[in-house]
């Protein structure tokens, strides 16, 4: 239990913001597997008792999404509404069970009381929740159906009401879980590779990797639509460790012909909570013959935020074998910076969602600027990540930044293709980078 008074402020989304997000992830759900999922918190109970007292209300606000969004993924949204509501927007769930899954997950995180100044809180929550296409289409309709869900919840005085017996029920998580734990053992998973390029020297400085899974009947299935229910259920931990072994024995086979080339692996939240992780990567290295600088792991502000004392245990132990870290997505956390100094990163890469044509909307440009100057004068690289044209590239150009990694120089590519481009005559990068784009096979359209 802590004091959070002095919290830093979540930042807090206006319903209309909100509404937004949930319009724009059922049109992107709309031709994938997984739903769009939407939860309403209430806390009438607590905010009655905090009505006379703003700041005291906007700190127990702040504490409680703060937990929320430590049990949630990167990708999800937490906003903090009026009349003491919290909304939670979940852009991929795998049916019914996947929510209730989620739902239990975040009970358990606001299992502890909340203390501001010298009071005492007990979180009592009340949870309506409502699924896409399964319980509307539209905004409106999932909203309508969580408010009716959540006036159930408060009338029987439990903690939540979801109706899971919906006819239009899709695959549920329990089957996903299933065919995801035999996509691991039948070689249905398979690495692509994106290039990061120096935006001075104009050279590849490294590849990210990203896993996609080959699905006997739905075809290729991207990061979002699977990696959020292998975190949830604990699978991310071996799949992350197969990920790493064929990463690092892909980078050998680099270095084998010539190519200096490093990889960069994502590592979750929960990687990042296992005790066991330092000495796994340690022992994927030996067995590998990498040398551990030819490694870059990548975190985000969200997975150091849980727990940031445990998480620079973690990473001190593995940055002590010669791996280096990124912090990846960076200006989409809360509160990293008070942690940015004391953390062994060497990198941080903005999130795409501020390069994403910066060109044309300038907050977005002065945030990028902001984020380069901030990195550089902790003596950090900066990478831009969603580089989608070449005036985005020439202003990163104009604002210093190291790298760019992006559609406009590659997609991610298998590493068959990869291993071609490396090898080509040295041309300038754009030229060569062009020229494996028209002989690209498309994959998906995801980062």
């Amino acid at each position: 239990m802590g004091n959070f008074m002095n919290a830093e402020p979540l930042a807090e989304l206006h319903k209309s913001e909100f509404e937004t997000r949930i319009r724009q992830a059922i049109i992107s759900a709309k031709y994938t597997v997984p739903q769009v999922g939407v939860l309403l918190f209430s806390f009438d109970e607590v905010v009655i008792g905090l009505n006379e007292d703003g700041d005291a209300l906007t700190a127990f606000h702040n504490s409680v999404s703060m937990r929320l969004r430590s049990g949630l993924r990167d990708s999800d949204t937490v906003a903090i509404l009026n009349s003491g509501q919290i909304g939670i927007l979940l852009h991929s769930v795998l049916g019914p069970q996947d929510l209730e899954l989620v739902i239990n997950r975040l009970l358990l995180r606001l299992a502890e009381p909340v203390q501001i100044e010298d009071r005492i809180f007990p979180i009592i929550s009340r949870i309506g929740a409502a699924l896409s296409p399964e319980h509307g289409e539209t905004v409106d309709a999932l909203l309508d159906y969580a408010r009716k869900d959540l006036q159930k919840a408060k009338t029987a005085q439990q903690p939540y009401a979801f109706d899971t017996a919906h006819p239009r029920s899709l695959i549920t998580a329990r089957q996903w879980m299933g065919e995801l734990r035999q996509a691991i053992v039948k070689d249905q998973l398979f690495l692509t590779y994106q290039p990061k390029v120096s935006l001075r020297q104009h050279q590849i400085t490294g590849v990210e990797v990203l896993v996609r899974w080959q699905h006997p009947e739905h075809g290729i299935i991207v990061p979002d639509q699977f990696i959020p229910l292998a975190e949830r259920t604990g699978l991310i931990i071996p799949m992350t460790l197969w990920i790493l072994q064929q990463s690092l024995l892909q980078c050998r086979l680099w270095n084998e012909i010539g190519l200096d080339i490093r990889v960069a692996v994502n590592l979750s939240m929960a990687n990042l909570e296992s005790q066991e992780l330092p000495d796994q990567i340690a022992a994927l290295l030996r067995d590998t013959m990498v040398s551990p600088d030819r490694l870059e792991l990548e975190i985000t502000e969200t997975s150091i935020m849980a727990d940031p004392q445990r998480v620079i245990r973690t990473l001190g132990q593995i940055r002590e074998l010669g791996v280096t870290f990124s912090i990846d997505d960076f200006g989409t956390g809360y509160s990293s910076f008070a942690y940015l100094n004391k953390l062994p990163v060497s990198c941080i890469k903005i999130d795409k969602s501020f390069v994403q044509n910066m060109e044309k909307d300038r907050d977005n440009s002065v945030i990028v600027k902001s984020i380069i100057d901030l990195g550089h004068n902790l003596g950090l690289k900066v990478v831009a990540e969603g580089v989608e044209s070449a005036e985005s590239k020439s202003l990163l150009q104009v604002f210093l930044c190291d790298e760019g990694q992006g559609y406009h120089f590659c997609r991610p590519v298998t590493a068959d293709n990869m291993t071609q481009f490396l090898l080509a005559p040295p041309e300038t990068v754009t030229n060569r980078l062009s020229s494996l784009q028209q002989n690209w096979q498309p994959l998906d359209r995801s980062y």
